[in-house]
């Protein structure tokens, strides 16, 4: 698919289109040529995540062993850019108040991008039934810290949870280019992941494109 699983309504449909112009132009990838090489101790099984990632951005790629031939998006950087993005952890956790991780990736029903009260894109995740069911015993009191490849976030409280199942990721600050850039990067790497062990990019060259 094109964009994140979209469950807002019309306003989350309208920033999904507002997501695709402002992170990558075009859905489709217009850009140069590369072959991007991959090493890691799970690169078998990570590369069909690793193609769901590049599909998302709007990439055309094929897989040779390690390395993925890809068409780039038009943006500044791509070189760079796109190969870190694909190769992030995307690991997420709902952490208690002692520490232990409550709920993780296996509980995310669906991965969205909308906009804030204030008009500022936000990451939407929507829990699944097996994490309703859980948070329908805990202490609504409680507080967990939703994290991100580590990265804390601000805790919310199980109660509101057990209203509404669905946690919003602020996109910090900046511009609104850079907030839906960041928004929308979330959105990729949570939508096709956790990645099953680190990945790294060991080499981006232009790919030959002749005959």
């Amino acid at each position: 698919m094109a964009v994140p699983v979209v469950f807002i309504g019309a306003m989350g449909l309208a920033v999904a289109a507002l997501y695709g112009l402002t992170r990558f132009g075009n859905q489709t990838a217009s850009g140069d040529t590369v072959a991007i090489s991959f090493s890691g101790g799970c690169l078998d099984r990570a590369t069909p995540l690793l193609i769901a990632r590049a599909e998302q951005v709007g990439m055309p790629v094929t897989m040779s062993g390690n390395t993925m031939n890809a068409v780039l998006p038009d943006i500044p950087d791509a070189a760079n850019v796109v190969p870190a993005l694909l190769v992030r952890e995307g690991r997420f956790a709902l952490v208690s108040q002692d520490e232990s991780v409550r709920f993780d990736n296996g509980h995310i029903d669906a991965v969205a991008i909308d906009l804030d009260t204030a008009g500022m894109p936000v990451t939407v995740l929507k829990l699944n039934a097996a994490a309703r069911a859980d948070l329908k015993g805990m202490t609504s009191d409680l507080k967990l810290r939703p994290e991100i490849d580590g990265t804390p976030i601000e805790a919310i409280k199980v109660s509101q949870l057990q209203e509404t199942p669905e946690i919003t990721i602020p996109s910090g600050d900046g511009r609104t280019s850079e907030r839906m850039k960041r928004a929308a990067d979330r959105a990729i790497i949570l939508e096709h992941g956790p990645l099953p062990c680190a990945i790294h990019i060991t080499n981006v060259a232009a790919a030959n494109t002749a005959g």
